[in-house]
Formats: C-alpha cells, structure tokens, sequence
C-alpha cells in the first residue's frame, strides 16, 4: 500500500467542498476498526459508492492485552484502509496525516488516494481490555463516567504512523474533539453504535454489549446533540445500529449481499490475525440490523384525503403533508425527550395520531391535535420495551401494542373520549421488535409479529403461532385487502420474500418468491386493485413490485422506504434520505411503474 505522509496545515477536512456543492456528509464514529463492517454495512459500502463525502471516526486503538500494542493497532488500521479501499473498488494507496484536534491534541486521518472524499480518522484511545491504559481497563467507561475531569487517558501512537506525540483526553475533551469534527465535516447523516442494548442479550453484562461498543455511541450521542445547537448545521439525521447481539437474530440480508459483505470483512481480515476462529464472525456479516429502525409505518393518508409523513431529527419530529400533488416543506414539532426513529402513525376518531418511544424515559408517546401525550409503559424503565404500532378499531378508537419487557406483546387502547387506558398484556414470547398492527374482519385491531423462528399473530381470540410457516428475516406487513387480508414476509437467509392471504376466515398457503434485495423492512399498499411492494433494493436504493417482478426506482433511503395511498388511489413511495429530506414516488398507473422521485425539504 503507497502511503504519502503530510502534516496539515490548518485544522479541518481539506478534501470537505462547500455545503452548496455537496450537502450529504456520511459519519460514521465506532469504536473499533471492525465495527463499522460488521454491523453497518452494506449501509456503509452504499455511501461510498454513492460518491458524497463520508468519515469514519475510530475511538480506540483496538489493541486489547495484545503484547505489541503498537503493531497490532497499525495492522488493524491497515485493515480498515483495506476494507474501504475494496468497498470503494480502488487501489489500497491512502495519503496520511496529523490532522489537528480541539485543545491541541491530534489523530491520524487518512484520504483514499482515488476517492479523496473518503477519510478515516483514528484517536488511538485504549481499548476496554487493555490494562496498562492509564487507570486500568476500562478506559472509555471511566471517561463517560467522570464528568469532572478527575480521569484522563493518554493514546497510543501505532508502529508507522502519522502522529509523532500522544494526546491526552478526559471525557469532556472527547466530546469536544467529536462536536469540533462535527463543525468542520458537516456532516447530514451520523451512525453510531447501539447505546442502550437489549438486556436480553445474555454475553457481556452489564452493558450486554463490548463496553467500548456502548461507549462510542453514547460519546458521539452527545456530541450529535451539542452540534444540532449549533448556527446554520446542516439537518442531521443519526442512525444507530445493533451489534453483537445480531448473531441471535436471523439473517436478514440476501445471498448476495451476504457474499459481498463478507469480502469487504475478509480484507480487512488479512490483517488482523485475531478477527478469525468463533462462528460469530460467520454469523454477523450476514446481518445488518438498526437498534432503532425508522420501520414502514410512518406516513398514512388523513381524513381530509392528504398524506402526511413523520420524521424524527433528535427531540423534534418533522410533519411534511401533501395537498393534492404539491408537497408542503417539513414542520418540526418539539418534543420533551428524544425519540427513536420507529414512528407509527394512525387515522382514527380524531383524526392522525402519531406514536414513538422516547428514549430517555423509554416510555411511549402520542400526538394527536391536541399536543402529545404519555401512555407510559407496560413495564417502566425497561430497556427493551419496543418502538409502538397503531391501528384504529371501527368505531375509531385507537390501539398501540409494544413488544414489552417480557418479549410478549401490549397494548393500550382509547376510550370513547379520546383517553388513553392502562397497558395490558396479550402474552406472546421472543417477540422481535417491529410489530405490524391492521383492522380486523371483525372490527378490532390485529397483530402481527416475528419471533427468531416465525411470525405469529395476535387477533381478538388469541395467539396463532408459526403463521406463515416461514422463518422471518424482518417484520412482517399486514396489509388489509378486498375481502381479507395480506401479509409479506421476508424470508430469513434467503432474500425471498412470501406471502400470504386471509380469506372468508382462512390463511393461504405462503407463497415465496424473490424478494427485494435489500435487508429489512417492506411496505405494502393495496392501490388500483392490486398489491404494491416496496423495499431496499440490493444497491441501496427501492424497488418496487406491484406486477410479480420487482423494478428499481432509484432513490437513497437511510433505512426503510414507507408506502401510502393518496386520494386519487395511486400508490406514493416515500423515504427519508441523507439530506434529511423527504422523498416521494407516485404510481402511475402503467405497469407499475413510479414517476422520478421529488425531494421535499
């Protein structure tokens, strides 16, 4: 690998054009050089191909108890170059450099030679196990503890490198560092590691997850909100992503999707000598789950016949709406506590209401015309208590259900004055998050849901396990349908996707087919007399399918797109991208086709 070594001059990113010229900026801060790979890709291949700006941020030098701290951190730094490199299809050849940090400290950054838009930048702190850190193990966890400077950590400088003198950081001045990089890279889009994982992973107590995994998201967490406050920043939309804990969840990504994460790993790989051995480096490439996924369900048409779409940007959800074919630009509306990403929205007896988990309090949260609301929680304080789904009874009284602490399923339900009552518990076990909620035939709310092993679904008579026989890859969509009702079904480790249909009280058997391409979630609408699906394609973008085969529309949604029917009966295709703006697609009406994708502010 070619190295060109310089000193900058100025503190910054050179290679960042103006905001004017390219207003998305991928960051990604992890904390070790295999993190990003194996838990955020391919979101993380498709914002290199795309061609904006993108920085991943490594926090530790990764060098655990290893004997030769320094040498073993290069070699997982030539990894990560490697990686990018492949992922980006270029010669590995990288110019590096000390690039100046807030309070006089510095960190190694490195351009890839043929695509300089794309940068690592590594800080060198210790990694969690290393016990000749200053203070022990555990170097990240006591800066995050310690909001008073008592601690400090001094980095590691790895054999070869750019950075001739090692920086020292207290927990304060590790936020400083990411909120000045922040200011300068400008970023649109920051993913993070998972901050708050589900206790129901039983490795790694108590964090149930590596600490330093933990650490990193909470530190660029902070810093994502201080930078939110600053003058005239651009609007940043942050993504979080599980970890460890996807080795126990099916594999959600297609074959080839799967084959192509596995050689981007597999380079970086060939220079770590420890990244080999256990099956979980088997099993986590063939996954990418968000700890907070936007879902599918965060648009629906109101009773006046305009479409509304909902995101969430820090404590502020955005409202944009459609009168007509016009769209009107996004509304924020402030809300007490951050939200995750998961928004359900639902038509009822007072018109919309929109639904999320806050994630300070971890309790759900409602609005509807008359502000927002607390519904609390079927179990208070608890970490996996999921992201809501809505649906409305006959006579418009909403329900919200919940994966709850249990892994079962809750509810709570409207009065007829609006009001919302306590949580009750509909059973149900290893629940995942992600539940689909529609009308039932007979005019109470239904359920559906995905267990590591099948999709169950809940109606007023209870439980059907095992419904469609089918192990899912993601959450299943219920989509009410002439004369009963479908569902749609990822297909875990295969790319399929299946379907089945409810009618005159009986289910079909599934049938499978191919499926988007892309990992997750689908939407679904019944528009024109037949069914349209819409997903991830296996290059970033959606596809839709609403003649048997599926068709690319472009397009670059951050997670999942969401569908809608307007009031013209044409289905609109709709996601949020990494300009943190709002994007919409109308059927129509020849062969399913989509007209070119509008970008809404």
């Amino acid at each position: 690998m070619g190295l060109f070594l310089a000193v900058l001059v100025a503190c910054g990113d050179p290679t960042a054009p103006p905001a004017a010229v390219d207003e998305v900026a991928y960051l990604q801060i992890v904390a070790h050089h295999d993190d990003d790979l194996l838990f955020m890709n391919p979101d993380v291949r498709d914002a290199i191909r795309s061609g904006h700006r993108l920085m991943t941020v490594f926090l530790t030098a990764g060098e655990a108890e290893e004997p030769d701290a320094n040498g073993y951190s290069a070699a997982r730094q030539a990894g990560a170059r490697a990686a990018y490199a492949r992922m980006a299809g270029v010669p590995d050849e990288w110019d590096g450099a000390a690039m100046p940090l807030a309070d006089g400290r510095a960190a190694e950054r490195y351009a890839l030679r043929a695509r300089p838009q794309v940068a690592l930048v590594f800080l060198n702190l210790p990694e969690d196990a290393d016990p000749r850190a200053d203070g022990g193990r555990g170097a990240l966890r006591r800066l995050w503890e310690d909001r008073r400077g008592w601690h400090s950590v001094r980095t590691l400088l790895p054999t070869g490198g750019v950075v001739a003198t090692p920086s020292r950081y207290t927990g304060n001045g590790l936020i400083r560092v990411l909120v000045g990089l922040m200011a300068e890279f400008r970023p649109t889009v920051l993913r993070t590691q998972d901050a708050d994982p589900d206790p129901a992973y039983p490795f790694w107590r108590p964090w149930h997850d590596h600490p330093d995994h933990v650490m990193s998201a909470r530190f660029a967490e902070a810093a994502g909100r201080i930078h939110r406050r600053g003058p005239g920043r651009p609007r940043l939309t942050q993504v979080g992503y599980r970890d460890y804990n996807t080795e126990t969840a099916p594999a959600n990504l297609a074959p080839a999707q799967q084959d192509d994460k596995i050689g981007h790993f597999a380079a970086y790989q060939r220079h770590d000598r420890l990244a080999v051995g256990p099956a979980s480096y088997d099993r986590w490439p063939r996954r990418m789950y968000y700890r907070w996924d936007r879902g599918t369900s965060w648009a629906a048409r109101g009773p006046d016949g305009r479409l509304h779409a909902f995101a969430v940007q820090g404590a502020q959800v955005l409202r944009w709406r459609r009168t007509g074919d016009r769209w009107e630009g996004a509304a924020p509306d402030r809300v007490d506590g951050p939200l995750a990403a998961g928004l359900a929205v639902g038509v009822g007896r007072g018109g919309l209401t929109v639904c999320g988990r806050r994630l300070d309090t971890r309790e759900i949260t409602c609005r509807d015309d008359r502000g927002w609301v607390s519904l609390g929680s079927p179990d208070p304080g608890a970490a996996r208590v999921g992201t809501p789904a809505v649906a409305a009874h006959g006579d418009g009284r909403l329900a919200v259900f919940v994966r709850d602490a249990t892994g079962g399923v809750s509810r709570a339900e409207q009065d007829g004055d609006g009001r919302w009552g306590r949580w009750d518990r509909l059973g149900g076990q290893d629940v995942q998050d992600g539940l689909s909620a529609a009308p039932g035939p007979d005019g109470a709310p239904e359920v559906f849901a995905s267990t590591t092993k099948a999709v169950v679904h809940w109606a007023s008579g209870g439980w059907d396990g095992a419904f469609p026989p089918v192990p899912p890859a993601g959450p299943p969509v219920a989509v009410p349908a002439p004369g009963g009702t479908t569902v749609v079904v990822p297909v875990a480790d295969t790319g399929e996707v299946a379907r089945v249909t409810r009618s005159s009280g009986s289910w079909s058997t599934p049938v499978r087919g191919p499926g988007p391409g892309g990992p997750g979630g689908l939407a679904a609408v019944w528009a024109g007399g037949r069914l349209t699906v819409v997903g991830r394609s296996g290059d970033g973008g959606v596809t839709t399918d609403a003649t048997g085969s599926w068709a690319g529309i472009g397009g670059a949604p951050l997670d999942y797109p969401a569908a809608v029917v307007d009031d013209r009966g044409r289905p609109v295709a709709l996601y949020v991208g990494p300009d943190g703006r709002l994007h919409a697609a109308t059927g129509d009406g020849r062969d399913g086709a989509f007209t070119p994708w509008t970008a809404v502010d």
